[in-house]
Order: C-alpha cells, then structure tokens, then sequence
C-alpha cells in the first residue's frame, strides 16, 4: 500500500501535524494510525470530567475553530467529536486514510489489533511521523507505580463519576493537574473538603487561567522572558510573577520545586485551598491493608476511605531527538507547553524548501518539569520563534494555534519584535541561572 505519509498515532500531535500537510497540498496522500478505535489519543482514555485547561482558541488544528468562543474550554466529549469530524473531512477527499486498531511494528510494517495475522507493509514515499514520542500518560491505562495490598479500594479518578457518593473519606495521589481535578470534581460534587485527603509529594507553581487568555497572553509571557532576563536566581522570576497575579501556588508558606505548566483559575485556587489535610511526605512506596507507607514516614486511614490514583506522568520530560532526519520526523514540542502547535509548525517545515540539516536547527523544547527548567524553556521557545518568524511570518500571523495571531496586527508584530530583542539577553541569562542553581 502506498503513501506519502505514515503517522503513527491519530491524537492531538498527530493530527495537528495532518492538518497542516492535508490543507496546505492537495496532492499528498496521508495514512494515520492508531491503536485506539477512535481518533483523539488520550482523549479517549481520559477521565469522563475533563476538559481543556487552557482557551479552545488556540487547540485543536489550524484549518478548524474548537469551542464557541475565545475562553471556552472544550470538554472531553466535544473534543472528541471534533478530532471525528476532522478526520471524516479527511477521509471524504480520497487523500487520507484512518486505520483504527491499528499498531505500527517498525520497517513501515502494521498490524490489525483485531486480526494479528493482517500485516500491512507500507511503501512510504516521503516520511514515516512518530506522533507518539510525547508518550501521554492517563490513570486509567497507566497503574500506579505503588504497591497495594489486595482489597484496598484503589481506583483511578476515571471512576469518580460513579464512586463519589460511596465513600466516607478520600485520599487523592497525585499533586498534578490530574490530581487537583479529582479535588475540584469532589467539592463541585459536594463532598466535604474535610473528608478530601491530599497525598502531594511536591508543591508546584501554577499559571493562572486568567492571565492566559485571549488577547492577555503574549504580553504575560514576555513579563516572564523579561524577568528571566533580570533574575539573579530562578526563583526570583517566580516570585515577581506571583506578585503580578500572574501566577499562583497551593500554600504560600510553601516553596514549590515544581513547574509544569499547570493552570486554574482563581475561583479553583480558592477550592483547592480549602483542603487542610494535605499530606507531604514524599511518594508512596504502598498501601497496606491498615496505613500508607511513604518516603518520610507513615499514616493511617479509616475504613470507607477510597483511594484515588493520579500519578501517571500526563506528559513526562523526555530526552530530546533530532526532529527530522532522512525517512523519519519525531513530533516533539518546539514550543513551551505547546503541543498541538508545535506540530503544525514542524508540518509548516516539512513543507518549507530547505534541508533537513536547517530544519533540525530547531531545537526541541522538553515538557518543564522543575522550576529550574523554566529559563531554557523560555528561552529556546523565543529562539524557535524568530526563526519560524523568518521562515512564514504571514503563515506564523494567521496560524489560530499560534496564542499570539489573536492579537491585532500591530500588537503581534510589536510583541514579535520585542522578544527578537529579548532572545539574546535571555539566552545569556540561561547560562547565569544555570551556574547559579
């Protein structure tokens, strides 16, 4: 069987980057597949009360709007049938083809899931795009690295739809964003705050959904490029932005280690604030029949409590690759927290009349993970930017994934033109910050 494109893995990435190649020419052919029966990756295994943490206008594809207006923040079931619709517009041009239940062996060779005997060799005319390397991770297919002893209620938060009203107490794993929507889904629910245990093994910096919205986003992040330019330690960035409200943390008696783009809005802040019982002792290593067992010490729990795992590593720090190389492009975040618009971009390249070699002159931007990791991010993200900038600006300009086309005309290329001149000073303060830490 023959295609230009073979993407392996029909999710957020691998569609994003289909889109871009599928809209911008009409005489390619594309083969997505997947191993899920349905498109929209870990969409499909998320927890039923999901939904988007940052604005619908800058997610999805380029060639498609998601959500009904500029704030929305789109909801498992609305994301899912928007990946569906793209992928029927996909399939009505002839162009593309979806094999659902589908998993790649390598050698351009994949298997039917359901028929393992069905082997269908590929001939690739131009790449093979490993849309999977970004590995996301949801409770309900990765278990817990913990042990627990039989018969301790242990569920992952997929289940709390169904398990909230059953419970005396609970205890939720996990300091993540995942772990804070279990919290929030319990007290919309009207459980009690005091009968909410948290397990938070470290404390993180959070945006604030406020300050990252339509129209107010480009002007924050540039705050933070400038006083990554001026810091004389990593935390001082964190602590003039907590200042501004543009960021928040848990507990402010509290110095958080952790930053990994994690959003709520002030009006959760509150929520989550209102539980007392957070228990920081580091990881669990089990859970017995009678008390948890953690890195710095143990505690003991009543009987009806059920525990609620949110450790899977939603998108870990993974080791960087060379994005393209001579049969092969690995989706990879180019820009900070940025996942469905870094893959468009790298499409954008693909497309673009230059080598290879130039196009790896792009460096990938790992998911932060520490608040250390803040500064490189910034940095390379800026960095990435100007040469995207050079390369399409008009196609940079009307790009709906890209946060800052939604700025009028003057105001994008203002902000543009101000982090050309902050690229240097904050690459310098990279390398400050790095000795200082």
């Amino acid at each position: 069987m023959k295609t230009d494109y073979l993407i392996i893995g029909a999710g957020a990435m691998g569609i994003a980057f289909a889109d871009e190649i599928f809209t911008r020419n009409s005489n390619i052919t594309i083969t997505l597949i997947d191993r899920r029966a349905k498109p929209g990756g870990h969409w499909n295994n998320a927890y039923p009360f999901v939904g988007l943490h940052q604005p619908a206008a800058f997610y999805g594809v380029n060639s498609e709007e998601l959500g009904t207006n500029t704030t929305h923040l789109s909801s498992k079931p609305e994301i899912l049938d928007y990946y569906k619709e793209i992928i029927q517009k996909f399939e009505s041009s002839g162009r593309v083809k979806f094999f659902p239940k589908h998993n790649y062996l390598g050698n351009n060779q994949v298997v039917d899931l359901n028929n393992p005997e069905n082997i269908i060799t590929f001939q690739v005319n131009k790449k093979v795009v490993d849309a999977t390397y970004m590995n996301v991770e949801v409770p309900s297919t990765h278990p817990p690295k913990y042990k627990v002893d039989n018969g301790v209620p242990l569920k992952p938060l997929n289940n709390l739809d169904v398990e909230y009203n059953k419970w005396g107490s609970f205890y939720v794993i996990g300091s993540g964003k995942t772990g804070m929507d279990a919290i929030l889904y319990l007290l919309k629910k009207g459980v009690n705050a005091e009968n909410i245990n948290w397990i938070a093994p470290n404390d993180a910096w959070l945006f604030n959904r406020s300050h990252i919205q339509v129209g107010k986003i480009s002007k924050e992040l540039l705050k933070h490029a400038e006083l990554i330019k001026n810091a004389n330690k990593v935390d001082d960035v964190f602590l003039e932005m907590e200042k501004e409200g543009g960021i928040f943390r848990i507990d402010n008696s509290i110095a958080p280690v952790k930053w990994r783009c994690a959003t709520v809005s002030p009006e959760e802040l509150i929520l989550l604030r209102s539980i007392k019982k957070i228990i920081r002792k580091g990881r669990i290593e089990s859970i017995t029949n009678k008390e948890i067992q953690l890195q710095k010490g143990t505690v003991a729990y009543p009987e009806n409590t059920l525990f609620v795992d949110c450790t899977a590593n939603g998108l870990s720090k993974r080791e960087k690759r060379p994005i393209f190389s001579e049969k092969l492009i690995t989706l990879q975040a180019v820009l900070f927290c940025q996942q469905v618009f870094s893959a468009a971009v790298i499409a954008r390249l693909e497309l673009t009349n230059i080598s290879d070699t130039t196009r790896n002159n792009i460096e990938p931007v790992p998911h932060p993970e520490f608040k250390e990791d803040w500064p490189k991010s910034m940095s390379t993200t800026i960095n990435n930017l100007l040469v995207f900038h050079r390369h399409f600006p008009l196609w940079m300009f009307r790009s709906r994934l890209n946060f800052m086309s939604h700025e009028p005309m003057l105001q994008y290329f203002g902000y543009a033109i101000k982090a050309a001149l902050l690229s240097g000073p904050t690459k310098k303060a990279v390398s400050r910050l790095a000795k200082i830490s």
